[in-house]
Protein backbone atom coordinates (compact mmCIF):
# COMPACT_ATOMS: atom_id res chain seq x y z
CA UNK A 1 0.00 0.00 0.00
CA UNK A 2 1.33 3.74 -1.12
CA UNK A 3 2.07 5.70 2.15
CA UNK A 4 -0.33 7.88 1.76
CA UNK A 5 -3.10 5.55 1.25
CA UNK A 6 -5.32 4.91 4.26
CA UNK A 7 -6.97 1.53 5.09
CA UNK A 8 -10.52 1.19 3.21
CA UNK A 9 -13.04 1.93 5.66
CA UNK A 10 -16.49 0.19 5.54
CA UNK A 11 -18.12 2.84 3.93
CA UNK A 12 -14.95 4.29 1.88
CA UNK A 13 -14.61 3.07 -2.20
CA UNK A 14 -11.64 0.98 -3.04
CA UNK A 15 -8.56 2.11 -4.82
CA UNK A 16 -7.64 0.24 -8.11
CA UNK A 17 -4.85 0.70 -9.70
CA UNK A 18 -4.13 0.52 -13.62
CA UNK A 19 -1.46 1.71 -16.16
CA UNK A 20 1.54 0.24 -18.08
CA UNK A 21 4.60 -1.70 -16.77
CA UNK A 22 6.08 -2.03 -20.08
CA UNK A 23 5.34 -0.62 -24.03
CA UNK A 24 4.83 -1.95 -26.85
CA UNK A 25 4.36 0.03 -29.83
CA UNK A 26 2.17 2.93 -32.08
CA UNK A 27 -1.55 2.48 -32.66
CA UNK A 28 -2.40 5.56 -34.11
CA UNK A 29 -5.77 3.80 -35.98
CA UNK A 30 -7.62 3.27 -32.28
CA UNK A 31 -9.72 5.96 -32.53
CA UNK A 32 -10.86 5.90 -28.95
CA UNK A 33 -7.85 5.67 -26.51
CA UNK A 34 -9.19 3.53 -23.81
CA UNK A 35 -9.72 0.76 -26.75
CA UNK A 36 -6.01 0.53 -26.82
CA UNK A 37 -4.22 -2.72 -25.66
CA UNK A 38 -1.75 -2.70 -22.17
CA UNK A 39 1.62 -0.96 -23.95
CA UNK A 40 0.44 0.14 -26.81
CA UNK A 41 0.64 4.57 -26.72
CA UNK A 42 -1.34 6.39 -28.96
CA UNK A 43 1.52 8.63 -30.03
CA UNK A 44 5.30 8.69 -30.14
CA UNK A 45 8.26 11.13 -31.43
CA UNK A 46 11.93 10.38 -30.96
CA UNK A 47 10.74 7.48 -28.72
CA UNK A 48 12.16 3.97 -28.56
CA UNK A 49 11.38 1.01 -26.74
CA UNK A 50 14.35 -1.03 -24.67
CA UNK A 51 13.18 -4.00 -22.63
CA UNK A 52 10.48 -2.71 -22.37
CA UNK A 53 10.72 0.55 -21.21
CA UNK A 54 10.03 4.10 -23.75
CA UNK A 55 12.83 6.25 -23.73
CA UNK A 56 13.88 9.19 -26.21
CA UNK A 57 16.04 7.54 -28.99
CA UNK A 58 19.54 8.60 -29.36
CA UNK A 59 21.23 11.41 -31.43
CA UNK A 60 23.40 11.66 -34.25
CA UNK A 61 26.40 13.53 -35.05
CA UNK A 62 28.64 14.68 -38.03
CA UNK A 63 31.45 12.65 -38.28
CA UNK A 64 34.96 14.54 -39.16
CA UNK A 65 35.87 12.05 -41.40
CA UNK A 66 32.74 12.17 -43.99
CA UNK A 67 32.30 15.44 -43.67
CA UNK A 68 35.77 17.78 -43.48
CA UNK A 69 34.99 18.18 -47.61
CA UNK A 70 32.73 20.63 -48.61
CA UNK A 71 30.78 18.85 -50.87
CA UNK A 72 28.34 21.27 -52.30
CA UNK A 73 25.09 19.20 -53.65
CA UNK A 74 25.38 15.45 -53.70
CA UNK A 75 24.16 13.68 -56.83
CA UNK A 76 24.42 10.31 -55.47
CA UNK A 77 25.67 7.49 -52.96
CA UNK A 78 27.08 4.45 -52.96
CA UNK A 79 29.81 1.66 -50.88
CA UNK A 80 32.87 0.54 -52.69
CA UNK A 81 34.80 -2.18 -51.00
CA UNK A 82 38.66 -2.46 -52.29
CA UNK A 83 40.44 -6.22 -53.28
CA UNK A 84 41.78 -5.73 -49.15
CA UNK A 85 38.46 -4.88 -47.97
CA UNK A 86 38.27 -1.60 -47.21
CA UNK A 87 35.29 0.06 -47.29
CA UNK A 88 34.26 3.03 -49.07
CA UNK A 89 31.57 5.68 -48.74
CA UNK A 90 31.08 7.07 -52.38
CA UNK A 91 30.08 11.14 -52.49
CA UNK A 92 28.81 12.12 -56.33
CA UNK A 93 29.46 15.60 -56.41
CA UNK A 94 29.76 18.60 -59.41
CA UNK A 95 33.18 17.54 -60.13
CA UNK A 96 33.42 13.84 -59.46
CA UNK A 97 33.60 11.48 -56.83
CA UNK A 98 34.74 11.66 -53.72
CA UNK A 99 36.15 8.03 -51.49
CA UNK A 100 36.09 8.59 -48.41
CA UNK A 101 35.88 6.26 -44.86
CA UNK A 102 36.29 6.83 -41.27
CA UNK A 103 39.74 7.24 -39.87
CA UNK A 104 41.03 7.51 -43.22
CA UNK A 105 41.52 10.63 -45.99
CA UNK A 106 39.24 11.08 -48.77
CA UNK A 107 40.20 10.88 -52.11
CA UNK A 108 38.55 12.14 -55.49
CA UNK A 109 38.23 10.47 -58.87
CA UNK A 110 37.27 13.33 -61.01
CA UNK A 111 34.82 13.50 -64.27
CA UNK A 112 35.78 14.72 -67.80
CA UNK A 113 31.96 16.52 -67.61
CA UNK A 114 30.28 17.87 -64.59
CA UNK A 115 27.96 16.16 -62.91
CA UNK A 116 24.52 17.85 -62.74
CA UNK A 117 22.66 15.19 -62.41
CA UNK A 118 21.18 11.95 -60.11
CA UNK A 119 23.50 8.94 -60.36
CA UNK A 120 23.25 5.61 -58.63
CA UNK A 121 26.34 2.76 -58.12
CA UNK A 122 26.90 -0.47 -58.03
CA UNK A 123 29.66 -2.70 -57.25
CA UNK A 124 30.27 -5.89 -59.64
CA UNK A 125 33.91 -7.95 -58.98
CA UNK A 126 36.27 -5.18 -58.43
CA UNK A 127 34.91 -2.78 -60.65
CA UNK A 128 32.38 0.11 -59.60
CA UNK A 129 29.53 1.56 -61.81
CA UNK A 130 28.11 4.57 -62.18
CA UNK A 131 24.73 4.64 -63.86
CA UNK A 132 23.30 8.01 -65.20
CA UNK A 133 19.89 6.92 -66.38
CA UNK A 134 18.46 5.69 -69.89
CA UNK A 135 19.86 8.80 -72.13
CA UNK A 136 23.50 8.56 -70.77
CA UNK A 137 26.00 5.32 -71.10
CA UNK A 138 26.73 4.11 -67.83
CA UNK A 139 30.78 4.64 -66.73
CA UNK A 140 33.36 1.81 -64.85
CA UNK A 141 35.82 2.72 -61.98
CA UNK A 142 38.64 -0.17 -61.82
CA UNK A 143 39.62 1.23 -58.27
CA UNK A 144 42.94 2.66 -58.89
CA UNK A 145 42.62 6.38 -58.06
CA UNK A 146 45.03 7.43 -60.70
CA UNK A 147 42.56 6.62 -63.47
CA UNK A 148 39.71 8.19 -63.93
CA UNK A 149 35.95 6.79 -64.52
CA UNK A 150 35.44 5.35 -68.32
CA UNK A 151 32.91 4.58 -70.72
CA UNK A 152 32.27 0.45 -70.72
CA UNK A 153 34.97 -1.34 -72.93
CA UNK A 154 32.90 -2.69 -76.37
CA UNK A 155 32.25 -6.45 -77.45
CA UNK A 156 34.96 -6.27 -80.04
CA UNK A 157 33.71 -7.97 -83.17
CA UNK A 158 31.28 -10.39 -81.47
CA UNK A 159 28.40 -9.07 -82.52
CA UNK A 160 26.09 -11.57 -80.37
CA UNK A 161 27.11 -9.72 -77.16
CA UNK A 162 26.29 -5.86 -76.12
CA UNK A 163 27.57 -3.85 -73.44
CA UNK A 164 24.84 -3.27 -70.06
CA UNK A 165 22.19 -0.85 -71.60
CA UNK A 166 21.71 2.55 -70.25
CA UNK A 167 19.86 2.68 -66.89
CA UNK A 168 19.19 4.12 -63.90
CA UNK A 169 20.59 1.93 -61.53
CA UNK A 170 22.04 -1.82 -61.72
CA UNK A 171 22.24 -4.89 -59.25
CA UNK A 172 24.82 -7.66 -59.01
CA UNK A 173 23.63 -11.58 -58.02
CA UNK A 174 25.60 -14.48 -59.06
CA UNK A 175 28.34 -13.14 -60.26
CA UNK A 176 26.57 -11.42 -63.15
CA UNK A 177 24.72 -7.29 -63.03
CA UNK A 178 21.19 -6.96 -63.57
CA UNK A 179 20.10 -4.10 -65.64
CA UNK A 180 16.52 -2.92 -65.41
CA UNK A 181 16.12 -0.43 -68.78
CA UNK A 182 13.40 1.01 -70.64
CA UNK A 183 9.93 0.09 -69.14
CA UNK A 184 10.18 -3.04 -68.31
CA UNK A 185 12.76 -4.93 -69.98
CA UNK A 186 16.25 -6.52 -67.74
CA UNK A 187 19.38 -7.40 -69.03
CA UNK A 188 21.66 -10.31 -67.49
CA UNK A 189 25.16 -9.67 -68.00
CA UNK A 190 27.43 -12.81 -68.64
CA UNK A 191 29.29 -14.07 -65.01
CA UNK A 192 31.72 -11.77 -64.09
CA UNK A 193 31.73 -9.78 -67.15
CA UNK A 194 29.53 -6.21 -68.31
CA UNK A 195 28.51 -7.83 -71.26
CA UNK A 196 25.28 -9.55 -71.91
CA UNK A 197 24.36 -11.87 -74.94
CA UNK A 198 21.16 -9.44 -76.06
CA UNK A 199 19.33 -11.89 -78.08
CA UNK A 200 19.26 -14.96 -74.92
CA UNK A 201 19.60 -12.78 -71.66
CA UNK A 202 17.11 -10.13 -72.38
CA UNK A 203 14.18 -10.53 -71.13
CA UNK A 204 10.68 -9.02 -70.75
CA UNK A 205 9.00 -8.46 -67.07
CA UNK A 206 5.46 -8.64 -68.26
CA UNK A 207 2.38 -10.38 -68.02
CA UNK A 208 0.09 -7.55 -69.55
CA UNK A 209 0.63 -4.74 -67.06
CA UNK A 210 1.98 -1.28 -68.74
CA UNK A 211 3.59 -0.66 -65.16
CA UNK A 212 7.38 0.54 -65.50
CA UNK A 213 10.30 -2.18 -63.21
CA UNK A 214 11.37 -0.23 -60.90
CA UNK A 215 14.01 -2.50 -58.98
CA UNK A 216 15.35 -5.71 -59.03
CA UNK A 217 16.36 -6.71 -55.36
CA UNK A 218 18.13 -9.97 -54.57
CA UNK A 219 16.44 -11.85 -52.21
CA UNK A 220 17.32 -15.64 -51.37
CA UNK A 221 19.52 -18.17 -52.92
CA UNK A 222 19.19 -18.43 -56.63
CA UNK A 223 16.06 -15.82 -56.45
CA UNK A 224 15.42 -12.42 -57.45
CA UNK A 225 12.55 -10.05 -57.00
CA UNK A 226 11.22 -7.73 -59.58
CA UNK A 227 9.48 -5.33 -58.09
CA UNK A 228 6.96 -2.77 -61.00
CA UNK A 229 4.87 0.01 -59.71
CA UNK A 230 1.79 -1.97 -59.38
CA UNK A 231 2.68 -5.68 -59.11
CA UNK A 232 5.88 -8.17 -58.01
CA UNK A 233 7.20 -10.62 -59.89
CA UNK A 234 9.75 -13.62 -59.10
CA UNK A 235 12.38 -14.19 -61.09
CA UNK A 236 14.22 -18.45 -59.79
CA UNK A 237 17.24 -20.30 -60.83
CA UNK A 238 19.50 -17.23 -62.06
CA UNK A 239 22.19 -18.62 -62.17
CA UNK A 240 24.35 -20.82 -64.35
CA UNK A 241 22.29 -21.52 -67.78
CA UNK A 242 19.44 -18.71 -67.47
CA UNK A 243 17.57 -20.92 -70.03
CA UNK A 244 16.72 -22.53 -66.61
CA UNK A 245 14.64 -19.43 -65.32
CA UNK A 246 11.35 -19.24 -64.43
CA UNK A 247 9.24 -15.58 -64.25
CA UNK A 248 6.14 -15.65 -61.85
CA UNK A 249 3.64 -12.80 -60.73
CA UNK A 250 2.79 -12.62 -57.21
CA UNK A 251 -0.92 -12.44 -56.26
CA UNK A 252 -1.95 -8.99 -55.96
CA UNK A 253 -1.32 -5.28 -57.08
CA UNK A 254 1.17 -4.80 -54.69
CA UNK A 255 4.37 -3.03 -56.44
CA UNK A 256 6.95 0.01 -54.86
CA UNK A 257 7.08 3.56 -54.73
CA UNK A 258 10.55 3.88 -55.05
CA UNK A 259 13.63 2.59 -56.24
CA UNK A 260 15.38 2.20 -52.81
CA UNK A 261 12.03 1.77 -50.64
CA UNK A 262 12.49 -1.76 -50.03
CA UNK A 263 15.35 -3.74 -47.46
CA UNK A 264 15.79 -7.22 -46.54
CA UNK A 265 15.93 -8.44 -43.18
CA UNK A 266 17.12 -12.00 -43.10
CA UNK A 267 14.44 -13.63 -45.51
CA UNK A 268 11.94 -11.00 -45.22
CA UNK A 269 11.35 -8.05 -46.89
CA UNK A 270 9.90 -4.88 -45.80
CA UNK A 271 8.94 -2.52 -49.07
CA UNK A 272 7.25 0.72 -49.05
CA UNK A 273 3.92 0.33 -51.14
CA UNK A 274 1.38 2.71 -52.04
CA UNK A 275 -0.62 1.75 -49.61
CA UNK A 276 1.60 1.82 -46.89
CA UNK A 277 4.72 -0.71 -45.59
CA UNK A 278 4.00 -4.92 -46.92
CA UNK A 279 6.26 -7.41 -45.88
CA UNK A 280 7.21 -10.67 -48.15
CA UNK A 281 8.35 -13.36 -46.41
CA UNK A 282 9.57 -16.98 -47.09
CA UNK A 283 6.37 -19.57 -46.60
CA UNK A 284 8.25 -22.55 -48.24
CA UNK A 285 11.78 -22.41 -49.57
CA UNK A 286 11.51 -20.23 -52.54
CA UNK A 287 8.10 -19.77 -52.56
CA UNK A 288 7.78 -15.30 -51.50
CA UNK A 289 4.04 -14.40 -49.86
CA UNK A 290 3.38 -10.65 -49.46
CA UNK A 291 1.21 -9.65 -46.14
CA UNK A 292 -2.37 -9.58 -47.10
CA UNK A 293 -2.61 -6.53 -44.52
CA UNK A 294 0.10 -4.06 -44.56
CA UNK A 295 2.75 -3.95 -42.01
CA UNK A 296 1.98 -0.43 -41.33
CA UNK A 297 -1.84 -0.48 -40.83
CA UNK A 298 -1.21 0.51 -37.02
CA UNK A 299 0.08 3.97 -38.21
CA UNK A 300 -2.45 4.55 -41.14
CA UNK A 301 -2.87 8.49 -40.25
CA UNK A 302 1.27 8.80 -40.61
CA UNK A 303 0.81 6.53 -43.87
CA UNK A 304 -2.42 8.98 -44.94
CA UNK A 305 -0.25 11.83 -44.06
CA UNK A 306 2.85 10.63 -46.59
CA UNK A 307 3.17 13.14 -49.80
CA UNK A 308 2.84 10.74 -52.38
CA UNK A 309 3.89 12.84 -54.95
CA UNK A 310 7.50 12.68 -53.79
CA UNK A 311 7.12 9.07 -52.97
CA UNK A 312 10.11 8.16 -55.87
CA UNK A 313 12.18 10.05 -52.77
CA UNK A 314 11.12 7.09 -49.98
CA UNK A 315 14.63 5.34 -48.29
CA UNK A 316 14.45 1.99 -46.66
CA UNK A 317 17.17 0.65 -44.53
CA UNK A 318 17.48 -1.59 -41.43
CA UNK A 319 19.93 -1.98 -38.17
CA UNK A 320 19.71 -4.82 -35.44
CA UNK A 321 16.56 -4.98 -34.06
CA UNK A 322 14.79 -1.73 -35.97
CA UNK A 323 13.98 -0.92 -39.89
CA UNK A 324 13.91 2.99 -40.78
CA UNK A 325 11.52 4.66 -43.78
CA UNK A 326 12.75 8.03 -44.58
CA UNK A 327 9.29 9.81 -45.76
CA UNK A 328 8.15 12.99 -46.95
CA UNK A 329 5.08 14.19 -44.09
CA UNK A 330 2.78 16.62 -45.41
CA UNK A 331 3.27 19.38 -47.60
CA UNK A 332 7.21 18.38 -47.74
CA UNK A 333 9.13 17.46 -51.12
CA UNK A 334 11.72 15.51 -49.93
CA UNK A 335 12.09 13.15 -46.77
CA UNK A 336 11.58 15.08 -43.57
CA UNK A 337 10.77 12.27 -41.10
CA UNK A 338 11.91 8.75 -40.37
CA UNK A 339 8.79 5.87 -39.65
CA UNK A 340 11.09 3.26 -36.85
CA UNK A 341 9.55 -0.14 -36.65
CA UNK A 342 10.49 -2.56 -33.78
CA UNK A 343 11.37 -6.25 -35.32
CA UNK A 344 11.32 -7.48 -31.73
CA UNK A 345 7.78 -6.06 -30.47
CA UNK A 346 6.80 -6.29 -34.31
CA UNK A 347 5.29 -2.62 -33.48
CA UNK A 348 5.99 0.99 -34.66
CA UNK A 349 7.59 2.89 -32.46
CA UNK A 350 8.36 6.57 -33.41
CA UNK A 351 8.16 8.93 -36.12
CA UNK A 352 11.61 10.60 -35.29
CA UNK A 353 12.07 14.58 -36.26
CA UNK A 354 15.16 16.36 -36.53
CA UNK A 355 15.77 20.08 -35.01
CA UNK A 356 16.96 21.85 -38.08
CA UNK A 357 13.77 22.51 -40.03
CA UNK A 358 15.91 22.08 -43.13
CA UNK A 359 17.38 19.18 -43.11
CA UNK A 360 16.17 16.27 -45.32
CA UNK A 361 16.97 12.60 -45.55
CA UNK A 362 17.90 12.17 -48.95
CA UNK A 363 19.84 8.83 -48.28
CA UNK A 364 19.89 6.00 -45.61
CA UNK A 365 22.99 3.99 -45.80
CA UNK A 366 25.24 1.74 -44.02
CA UNK A 367 28.48 1.86 -43.68
CA UNK A 368 31.64 1.17 -40.58
CA UNK A 369 32.07 3.49 -38.01
CA UNK A 370 34.50 3.03 -35.54
CA UNK A 371 34.74 -0.74 -36.10
CA UNK A 372 31.28 -1.28 -36.18
CA UNK A 373 28.37 -1.05 -39.43
CA UNK A 374 26.34 2.02 -38.52
CA UNK A 375 23.11 3.70 -40.37
CA UNK A 376 23.80 7.07 -42.05
CA UNK A 377 21.45 9.75 -42.96
CA UNK A 378 22.44 12.17 -45.87
CA UNK A 379 21.04 15.36 -46.88
CA UNK A 380 22.33 16.13 -50.63
CA UNK A 381 21.33 19.66 -50.56
CA UNK A 382 23.53 20.96 -47.62
CA UNK A 383 26.47 17.84 -48.16
CA UNK A 384 25.61 16.86 -44.47
CA UNK A 385 26.33 13.21 -43.64
CA UNK A 386 25.64 12.20 -40.12
CA UNK A 387 25.47 8.77 -38.14
CA UNK A 388 22.24 8.21 -36.54
CA UNK A 389 21.70 6.42 -33.28
CA UNK A 390 24.83 7.85 -31.78
CA UNK A 391 24.99 10.53 -28.28
CA UNK A 392 22.28 12.60 -26.32
CA UNK A 393 21.43 15.25 -28.70
CA UNK A 394 21.71 15.85 -32.81
CA UNK A 395 25.16 17.54 -33.42
CA UNK A 396 24.27 18.38 -36.95
CA UNK A 397 27.69 20.24 -37.61
CA UNK A 398 31.36 20.59 -36.64
CA UNK A 399 30.46 22.75 -33.74
CA UNK A 400 28.04 22.96 -30.79
CA UNK A 401 26.12 26.19 -33.02
CA UNK A 402 24.40 23.39 -34.61
CA UNK A 403 23.60 21.29 -31.27
CA UNK A 404 20.06 20.35 -30.78
CA UNK A 405 18.16 18.78 -28.27
CA UNK A 406 15.66 15.74 -28.66
CA UNK A 407 11.98 16.74 -28.60
CA UNK A 408 10.62 13.55 -27.01
CA UNK A 409 6.47 13.33 -26.64
CA UNK A 410 4.56 10.40 -25.76
CA UNK A 411 0.91 10.01 -25.75
CA UNK A 412 -0.25 6.86 -23.58
CA UNK A 413 -3.22 4.95 -24.05
CA UNK A 414 -6.75 5.84 -22.11
CA UNK A 415 -6.46 4.22 -18.51
CA UNK A 416 -9.93 3.04 -18.03
CA UNK A 417 -11.21 3.22 -14.49
CA UNK A 418 -13.59 0.16 -13.32
CA UNK A 419 -16.53 2.07 -14.17
CA UNK A 420 -17.85 4.29 -16.75
CA UNK A 421 -17.57 7.40 -14.51
CA UNK A 422 -14.33 7.96 -12.12
CA UNK A 423 -12.40 9.72 -10.33
CA UNK A 424 -9.00 9.51 -10.48
CA UNK A 425 -7.10 11.37 -7.95
CA UNK A 426 -3.07 10.61 -8.38
CA UNK A 427 -0.53 8.99 -10.72
CA UNK A 428 2.81 7.43 -10.19
CA UNK A 429 5.59 7.59 -12.64
CA UNK A 430 8.88 5.67 -13.34
CA UNK A 431 11.17 7.73 -14.55
CA UNK A 432 15.24 7.37 -15.93
CA UNK A 433 15.80 11.14 -16.93
CA UNK A 434 19.55 12.65 -17.80
CA UNK A 435 19.26 16.42 -17.75
CA UNK A 436 15.69 16.38 -18.81
CA UNK A 437 13.32 19.51 -18.86
CA UNK A 438 9.61 17.59 -18.91
CA UNK A 439 6.30 18.25 -18.57
CA UNK A 440 3.54 15.87 -18.30
CA UNK A 441 -0.58 16.75 -18.78
CA UNK A 442 -3.71 14.72 -18.22
CA UNK A 443 -6.60 14.29 -20.45
CA UNK A 444 -10.09 12.90 -19.68
CA UNK A 445 -12.98 12.10 -22.49
CA UNK A 446 -14.68 15.34 -22.99
CA UNK A 447 -12.35 17.60 -21.31
CA UNK A 448 -8.74 19.82 -22.34
CA UNK A 449 -5.54 19.50 -20.93
CA UNK A 450 -4.61 19.39 -16.96
CA UNK A 451 -0.65 20.59 -16.88
CA UNK A 452 0.72 18.11 -14.13
CA UNK A 453 4.21 19.49 -14.73
CA UNK A 454 5.92 21.90 -16.87
CA UNK A 455 9.58 22.17 -18.05
CA UNK A 456 10.62 20.60 -14.84
CA UNK A 457 14.35 20.44 -14.83
CA UNK A 458 16.90 17.84 -12.29
CA UNK A 459 19.28 20.06 -10.31
CA UNK A 460 23.10 17.90 -10.81
CA UNK A 461 24.45 19.63 -7.48
CA UNK A 462 21.46 18.57 -5.36
CA UNK A 463 20.33 15.34 -3.14
CA UNK A 464 17.26 14.08 -2.68
CA UNK A 465 18.32 13.32 0.58
CA UNK A 466 17.47 16.17 3.22
CA UNK A 467 20.35 17.82 4.56
CA UNK A 468 23.10 16.60 2.30
CA UNK A 469 25.41 18.93 0.91
CA UNK A 470 25.33 19.94 -2.79
CA UNK A 471 28.07 18.44 -5.26
CA UNK A 472 30.71 19.63 -6.74
CA UNK A 473 30.38 20.07 -10.53
CA UNK A 474 34.52 19.62 -10.59
CA UNK A 475 34.01 16.37 -8.90
CA UNK A 476 37.02 17.73 -6.32
CA UNK A 477 35.61 15.33 -4.09
CA UNK A 478 35.61 12.31 -6.60
CA UNK A 479 32.09 11.77 -5.48
CA UNK A 480 30.19 11.25 -8.56
CA UNK A 481 28.59 8.40 -7.88
CA UNK A 482 27.08 8.89 -4.91
CA UNK A 483 23.80 7.68 -4.45
CA UNK A 484 20.61 9.93 -4.47
CA UNK A 485 21.44 12.37 -6.41
CA UNK A 486 18.98 14.08 -8.82
CA UNK A 487 20.83 14.22 -11.88
CA UNK A 488 24.50 12.80 -12.89
CA UNK A 489 24.36 14.82 -16.15
CA UNK A 490 28.00 16.90 -16.45
CA UNK A 491 28.29 20.37 -17.21
CA UNK A 492 31.28 21.04 -19.11
CA UNK A 493 31.06 24.97 -18.41
CA UNK A 494 31.87 24.82 -15.00
CA UNK A 495 33.46 27.90 -13.00
CA UNK A 496 37.15 26.05 -13.33
CA UNK A 497 35.95 25.37 -16.77
CA UNK A 498 36.71 21.07 -16.28
CA UNK A 499 36.01 19.13 -14.03
CA UNK A 500 38.54 16.13 -12.39
CA UNK A 501 38.25 12.23 -12.97
CA UNK A 502 39.73 10.90 -9.95
CA UNK A 503 40.05 7.26 -9.02
CA UNK A 504 36.40 6.56 -9.07
CA UNK A 505 36.02 8.06 -12.78
CA UNK A 506 32.80 9.43 -14.00
CA UNK A 507 30.10 7.94 -15.66
CA UNK A 508 29.09 10.49 -18.37
CA UNK A 509 25.56 8.77 -19.61
CA UNK A 510 23.91 7.78 -16.20
CA UNK A 511 20.38 7.90 -15.99
CA UNK A 512 19.29 8.74 -12.68
CA UNK A 513 16.09 6.77 -11.54
CA UNK A 514 13.40 8.21 -9.53
CA UNK A 515 9.77 8.04 -9.25
CA UNK A 516 7.41 10.77 -9.49
CA UNK A 517 4.03 11.63 -8.12
CA UNK A 518 1.40 14.07 -9.53
CA UNK A 519 -2.01 14.84 -8.26
CA UNK A 520 -4.75 14.33 -11.03
CA UNK A 521 -8.04 15.10 -9.56
CA UNK A 522 -10.24 14.41 -13.25
CA UNK A 523 -13.27 12.71 -13.10
CA UNK A 524 -14.25 10.61 -16.58
CA UNK A 525 -14.44 7.32 -18.31
CA UNK A 526 -10.55 7.02 -18.80
CA UNK A 527 -7.37 8.95 -18.19
CA UNK A 528 -4.19 9.72 -20.53
CA UNK A 529 -1.03 11.19 -20.30
CA UNK A 530 1.00 13.35 -22.50
CA UNK A 531 4.87 13.25 -21.79
CA UNK A 532 7.14 16.08 -23.50
CA UNK A 533 11.03 16.01 -23.28
CA UNK A 534 13.23 19.17 -24.61
CA UNK A 535 16.65 18.74 -22.97
CA UNK A 536 18.53 15.61 -22.14
CA UNK A 537 16.67 12.02 -21.86
CA UNK A 538 14.13 10.51 -20.39
CA UNK A 539 12.97 7.35 -19.64
CA UNK A 540 8.89 5.91 -18.83
CA UNK A 541 9.76 2.90 -16.74
CA UNK A 542 5.98 2.72 -15.67
CA UNK A 543 2.76 5.05 -15.07
CA UNK A 544 0.33 3.97 -12.36
CA UNK A 545 -2.61 5.66 -11.96
CA UNK A 546 -4.80 5.38 -9.25
CA UNK A 547 -8.83 5.45 -9.48
CA UNK A 548 -11.89 4.59 -8.01
CA UNK A 549 -15.61 4.68 -9.35
CA UNK A 550 -17.48 7.78 -8.59
CA UNK A 551 -21.26 6.63 -7.64
CA UNK A 552 -23.60 9.26 -6.67
CA UNK A 553 -26.89 8.69 -5.65
CA UNK A 554 -29.30 9.07 -8.22
CA UNK A 555 -31.51 12.18 -7.39
CA UNK A 556 -34.90 12.72 -8.74
CA UNK A 557 -35.71 14.99 -11.02
CA UNK A 558 -38.89 17.31 -10.12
Amino acid sequence: MARWLRPVQPNDQAISLTGDTAFVGLDLKTQDPAQLLTGWYQEGYNARIENGGLASRKGCIAPGAFNYISYGQIYGVGIYSDPNGLEYLAIAVNAGVWFTYDGGQAEMVPMADAINYPVEFNQAFNNFYMWRGPNMTPLVWGGDFSVYWQELPGPGVDTTRKVMPNAYTAETFANRILTPHDRDGMAISDIESDLYLWVQNDFRVNAGEADTLVRIFPWVQTTVMLFKQHCIFQMANVTGDLSQSTLQKLPGTLGLCGLKAVVAVSGDIFFMDWSGVYKISQVFEGSPQASALPVSDDIKPIIDSINWTNAAGIRAEARRERVYFAVPLQNATRNNALLVYNLVTTAWESVDTFGDPNFRIDDLIKTNYIGERRLFAIDRAQGLVLVLEQGRSDLMGATTAFEHQIQFAVLTRGYRGVGPRNNFPRVGIDLASWNPQFSVEAFVDGSNAKTLVSNRTKDRTKYETFGAPNWDPTNRADDHATARRKDYSVGFQTPVNGFMLGNNGIQLERPQESTERFDVGMFGRYCQFRFENNAGTIGIRSVILEGFEDQREPRTQV
